[in-house]
């Protein structure tokens, strides 16, 4: 072996990440081999030094390490089997399909650009990391071997076994063979930490939301922010659409009276008002997981929100053992090494003690279990409902000459709506009730009792949560039994009409304001799913399988219902799973579960070294050395834990974010509270404003309902 091969190879490619020097060649055995390779026909191949390098310098420098090498080489040898031969045939004319698109490309770019065939072509090879059309091909070509070799694994795992699913055991993280149940993905001493597989490592969520956009809204305004209304008679507004859609989840009239059996579902709520996309298809968004999401496609305080209400705040969810156990994988704060209690309960040694507030030093887990969930009283969807146009006095004088932030809408919406934390919805009357038209005298006069504190020109205690009032929980979407859920309200609070708790957060992006309505259709600390007690939706402690309840595997499964393996029930009833949820198309079926298998296939980047530690330790790869072995298991190990701690990096600073949000939104709410200077303006001066005492020292300048003094 010369230097130019040393320098282009294996040992130097290492030498940044094992110590090597460019002359530290691996040892081969007597007959010249490093290692041997038998394939599932039982044929024996062994591999010199000299293979790997000449091969590596046929098909360019595209690949970066002496794993992806040996990886590529098994491969390869793979498809050059006779057994493999019309598969090659048919890769090996993709392969040159795919040159021809290259060129082409090249001729199309060189036209728009104005350079030339030859500039544009050398940017492709650059790109793909070749030097000529021979390597471009090579790339192209094991591009192609690599995603059907990948398939293999997504349909046996491997293992040649028909009655063995590959996807399920990379959803699941193990399968059965033989009676036997074996771990996909399992640690070790030589190859390094293993994987739970898709379900626990992503805790898939199934969700669906309202959006009502607040286009008027501003990202990060906490305390005087603005929704719209038209004064038109006749049209609406943002005011009137964000109450509408708590009514109508309630299952109220406008006149606060109940739907009875109209009631709308939230998928018909959701068609008919939400802001998005997901309208047309009754509320539903894709499968959410730790993975997707965050800082893309949905916004911390929609996810992260969840979470914090999954892992904090339902006790339902952590009334199983399996819910138990897996809470810890979402729960805020938690150090990356966190080991949940036998009886899932959090201890001091499992908080991160470097995730810490600025303004505080209170830990990030401390923080959200301190804060508890937020809360919006139903009376704050009326009163906006009935102020939402209100722009004048009862002698048409302008509310505070026309300053819009003292709209009654506009005070009702920040002091109940404007809330980034997640939140529930309770049957409260709030102060504003009182001088409603709809509400019943006994209604009226019982939210009286949820004034606030005046002290001259102060208000010195600011009622948020409003009071009971039996008007609004008779409604039909308090009467679900959520005390198992939420043993901190005396009262139930609001849930859609198939039981389901409904969330509610503000949120908002660059392109977007808005709130979210959100209900959780399956919780990934759901095992057994959720069946109906009494008045309660309680977990299952075990399988039910005379009904339709589908287990957590069950749910996400990649089978549409005309396949032999989609999961049944009974008699052989069809399960309804995510792929079945909400469709009877076949077409979307095929997408649904397409959905699926892409998530649990995708979400795990060191597949193939877990693909290559059970190919070591099934003996169809032995090396003649300890050298290369080594090089492997440090690779292994070191891609596999930088995975781990990038991903939770990641995870870390996304939560210390969204609770510095939520410290900033509390501080800005709690500004000169007791001392009537605060920026949050109070319910008293919507309550007001039309027949105050010129002389009430509340509207005098210094006063809390002044708007001079903002």
């Amino acid at each position: 072996m010369n230097k130019k091969k040393c320098a282009l190879g294996l040992a130097a490619i290492l030498a940044v990440t094992t110590g090597l020097t460019a002359c530290d060649w691996p040892t081969e055995s007597e007959d010249g081999s490093i290692f041997t390779y038998t394939d599932a026909q039982g044929n024996r191949v062994s591999y010199t030094a000299d293979d790997l390098l000449n091969d590596y310098l046929q098909s360019g420098d595209s690949l970066s390490t002496e794993f992806d090498k040996v990886y590529e080489v098994l491969i390869r040898n793979y498809y050059q089997d006779p057994s493999q031969s019309s598969v090659l045939q048919e890769l090996e004319a993709d392969a040159s399909s795919l040159v021809t698109q290259d060129k082409q490309t090249a001729t199309n770019n060189a036209n728009s650009n104005n350079t030339s065939f030859e500039e544009e072509f050398e940017r492709i090879l650059s790109n793909a990391g070749v030097d000529n059309v021979d390597e471009l091909y090579q790339y192209h070509l094991y591009e192609l071997e690599q995603e059907r070799f990948q398939e293999d694994i997504y349909q046996t795992f491997g293992t040649g076994d028909t009655s063995v699913v590959g996807t399920d055991a990379i959803r699941d993280g193990y399968y059965m063979q033989n009676g036997e149940r074996h771990v996909s993905f399992p640690a070790s001493e030589e190859w390094g930490i293993g994987d739970d597989g898709w379900l626990k490592e992503q805790m898939p969520y199934h969700v669906r939301h309202i959006l009502v956009r607040l286009s008027s809204a501003t990202s990060r305004e906490y305390t005087q922010d603005k929704i719209s209304e038209s004064t038109v008679l006749g049209e609406g507004g943002e005011a009137t659409k964000l109450a509408n859609v708590v009514l109508a989840l309630a299952g109220a009239t406008s006149n606060i009276t109940s739907q009875g059996s109209s009631r709308w579902t939230f998928g018909t709520i959701a068609q008919q008002f939400s802001d998005d996309s997901s309208a047309s298809s009754f509320g539903e968004i894709d499968i959410m997981t730790k993975s997707r999401g965050t800082g893309s496609d949905l916004v911390p305080e929609f996810k992260l929100g969840i979470y914090a209400y999954e892992t904090l705040y339902n006790e339902r969810t952590l009334s199983t053992t399996y819910g138990r156990e897996n809470a810890y994988r979402l729960t805020p704060g938690l150090r990356e090494d966190a080991v949940p209690n036998e009886d899932g309960t959090i201890t001091d040694d499992m908080i991160d003690e470097n995730q810490v507030l600025d303004d505080t030093g209170e830990t990030v887990y401390n923080y959200f279990d301190d804060l508890g969930i937020g809360q919006i009283p139903f009376g704050a969807a009326v009163a906006l409902l009935e102020e939402a146009k209100t722009i004048t006095d009862d002698q048409g004088n302008a509310v505070n000459e026309s300053n819009d932030t003292f709209f009654p809408r506009n005070v009702i919406y920040n002091k109940y709506f404007n809330k980034h934390n997640v939140c529930v919805i309770t049957p409260n009357a709030i102060e504003l009730n009182t001088q409603s038209n709809v509400l019943t005298e006994e209604t009226k006069t019982a939210a009286a009792a949820a004034s606030s504190t005046i002290s001259g020109s102060h208000v010195t205690n600011e009622n948020t949560e409003g009071v009971y009032v039996e008007q609004f929980g008779q409604l039909p979407g308090f009467q679900v039994d959520t005390r198992n859920i939420l043993p901190q309200f005396e009262h139930n609070i609001l849930t859609d009409s198939e039981g389901q708790v409904v969330l509610a957060v503000r949120a908002g992006t660059d392109s977007y304001q808005g709130i979210h309505f959100i209900t959780i259709q399956r919780s990934a600390l759901s095992q057994y799913g959720l069946s109906q007690s009494g008045d309660q939706y309680v977990e299952n402690a075990t399988q039910v399988t005379d009904q339709d309840v589908a287990n957590i595997s069950q749910y996400y499964t990649s089978a549409t219902p005309s396949m032999s393996r989609y999961p049944t029930y009974g008699d052989g009833e069809d399960l309804t799973t995510y792929v079945s949820y909400n469709t009877q198309q076949d077409s979307e079926y095929t997408s649904r579960a397409n959905e699926v298998a892409g998530l649990i296939q995708g979400y795990n980047d060191n597949l193939s070294t877990f693909q290559f530690q059970k190919l070591v330790e099934d003996g169809n790869i032995q090396f003649a050395n300890d050298s290369v072995k080594s090089d492997m298991e440090t690779y292994v190990q070191t891609s596999r834990q930088s995975n781990v701690d990038s991903e939770f990096t990641d995870w870390s600073d996304n939560w210390k974010e969204y609770a510095e949000m939520i410290e900033a939104q509390e501080q800005a709410r709690a500004q000169g509270a007791g001392t009537g200077t605060g920026s949050l303006i109070s319910e008293v001066c919507a309550v007001g404003y039309g027949s105050h005492d010129a002389n009430d020292p509340l509207w005098q300048p210094g006063g809390a309902c002044y708007y001079s003094t903002r």
